[in-house]
């Protein structure tokens, strides 16, 4: 019995002759540096001191950097209007507040333009570059978004306004005929770090123009809160570059005089000072998305850039009405769904596309990530309109649904994305052809082993030997996130004295676990197996992999196991 019906893969140890320079630390540590490919001396120091001073690169490395730099510089300093222009997510939303903040207190004569999410879609729109036209605008800077807009870049040349897309996105074959483009990814580029997620690219921005001389009265370290809020909640890999800049980003956040922050730390039930990366994916960062999953992302700016805590904590409530609203909604979803692709047979397809007129654009990505997990296999959601239908794609490790899109590219509207998720606009009329030939190129790219979940153990550790020393030693490893999980270890043949469910309806489960032989006991939580809470009383006997954390409640600390799967005894 495996909960999540997961293959579960215990990585290979370090090799004894690693571990023999490795010395100086404990071998568990030692194994999860070599695991990450840190095997040199150098590469390890570098990594686990994740300087920000020797840690960034020269941002002129950028292709288009130079002249997109050199471009915002000259409407400072002649007051012309720029806009900033981003998407509605977390990324986005930050992106667009850094800029904000930079170039205003630079002097310039900024405005900025978050799209409505039902309204008016991802990127750029025609009827936005109209409006910022009328305005005045002269500069027009995407961030987040414009790497795909090749028309409606076109249309702001036709208008006179400069544009300079900034875009961590896959481009296209054809790039937009903008004043710039700034995107590691795009060809010719040399920066080093090509993983840099849109507030990222934003903050090079910045940095690029206070190398050219351009005034600030601001740190640039000041606005890393918002990078490492952006970074970290677009799931960008913590590695490299990232990695620093969510480092010295987390203490910023928790340092941080930002009335919008303080106030969301509040919201979420969280200790400033004690901010961690995983606060911000699972506490954080939803609160900020929801605004334009279900409202306006607007709010989610609004908030981030107010100057008074208490109408701070006025906006940063309503963000937590709307999460509250969409976790409601993601559920009921959820389960609307999965009993879709049971009654239309499509849930052994090996692309699964799942549409309906009641799936709310916000949240089918949301939900599309929940049904990957569940299901072991690609999924694309849609909100389902009369002519036109908006959705969202993710994908199972090792598996480029990009491309797969790609592959499809005449039926699109509109489409963008990366190797793990993306988000387009067809026609709705173009959606029995989008099934058809995904489900071709799932047959001729996705082999049979990526169907198969995988749960990645990193080491096996007895339960006894669980201790804060062993937490202390994992931590050196943080920031957690992407190409840098929370270690998930593996102890054997545990005995469970205690199962209760606990939450809204009993769906999660409580264990208090111990060896059967004396030792010590520990408390352990898994989320979304409440059901499980009797099974234990005819097994008790489990195989359990986890991550180790310090858990706190009514001002006590206790180590607790956060159980990621968990099976009988072998």
């Amino acid at each position: 019995m495996s909960a999540h019906k997961k293959r579960w893969v215990l990585r290979d140890p370090a090799p004894a002759d690693f571990l023999a320079t490795m010395r100086d630390r404990p071998a568990v540590v030692a194994t999860l540096l070599y695991q990450r490919d840190l095997r040199s001396q150098a590469s390890i120091a570098s990594f686990l001191s994740s300087d920000y001073k020797s840690g960034l690169h020269d941002p002129f490395l950028l292709k288009g950097m130079d002249a997109a730099a050199r471009r915002v510089a000259a409407a400072i300093a002649e007051s012309e209007p720029i806009a900033v222009y981003g998407d509605f997510d977390t990324d986005g939303v930050t992106a667009v507040t850094l800029l904000m903040q930079a170039i205003g207190a630079m002097g310039g004569d900024i405005r900025p333009y978050i799209p409505h999410r039902l309204r008016e879609g991802y990127g750029l729109n025609i009827e936005a570059i109209d409006q910022l036209a009328a305005e005045g605008v002269r500069v027009l800077i995407t961030v987040d978004c414009g790497i795909s807009n090749l028309r409606e870049v076109a249309h702001a040349n036709a208008h006179g306004i400069d544009v300079i897309v900034t875009d961590h996105h896959t481009p296209p074959d054809t790039l937009p005929d903008a004043y710039a483009v700034v995107n590691p990814k795009q060809p010719g580029c040399a920066y080093p770090y090509k993983q840099l997620v849109g507030v990222g690219i934003a903050y090079k921005l910045v940095q690029a123009l206070a190398r050219l001389g351009v005034k600030m009265p601001l740190r640039g370290r000041d606005l890393l809160d918002v990078v490492a809020l952006g970074t970290v909640t677009d799931m960008g890999p913590l590695n490299g570059e990232n990695r620093v800049l969510v480092r010295a980003g987390l203490e910023s956040i928790n340092a941080s005089q930002r009335p919008g922050l303080k106030a969301l730390v509040v919201a979420a039930g969280l200790v400033q000072g004690k901010i961690t990366s995983t606060d911000i994916s699972f506490m954080l960062g939803p609160r900020l998305n929801a605004a334009g999953r279900l409202d306006d992302a607007v709010l989610a700016y609004q908030l981030l850039l107010a100057d008074d805590f208490s109408a701070a904590q006025q906006l940063a409530e309503r963000l937590n009405q709307a999460n509250r609203q969409r976790q409601e909604l993601t559920k009921q979803i959820q389960q609307s769904a999965r009993q879709q692709a049971t009654d239309q047979s499509k849930h052994e397809n090996r692309i699964i596309v799942l549409d309906n007129a009641e799936y709310p654009a916000g949240l089918v990505g949301l939900v599309a990530a929940r049904l990957v997990e569940e299901l072991g296999r690609p999924v694309l959601m849609l909100e389902r309109g009369e002519e036109v239908s908006r959705g969202s794609a993710r994908s199972v490790p090792g598996f480029n649904i990009f491309e797969a899109l790609t592959s499809c590219e005449d039926l699109f509207v509109r489409y963008g994305g990366h190797s793990a998720a993306a988000g387009f606009t067809i026609a709705t009329a173009n959606l029995p052809a989008l099934e058809q030939r995904l489900l071709a190129y799932a047959d001729a790219h996705l082999p049979d082993d990526l169907l198969t979940p995988a749960l990645e153990i990193d080491a096996e550790v007895p339960l006894g030997q669980l201790s804060w020393e062993l937490l202390a030693q994992i931590a050196v490893l943080e920031p957690f996130g992407q190409a840098n999980p929370q270690p998930v270890l593996l102890s054997r043949h545990v005995h469970v004295a205690g199962a209760w469910p606990r939450g809204a309806e009993g769906q999660h489960l409580k264990l208090r676990i111990d060896d059967g032989a004396g030792g010590p006991a520990y408390e352990a939580i898994a989320f979304r197996l409440g059901k499980l809470a009797h099974y234990f009383e005819r097994h008790p006997w489990l195989d359990i992999a986890y991550t180790l954390e310090a858990h706190e409640w009514n001002g006590t600390r206790s180590l607790q196991l956060n159980v990621k799967d968990l099976r009988r005894a072998q």
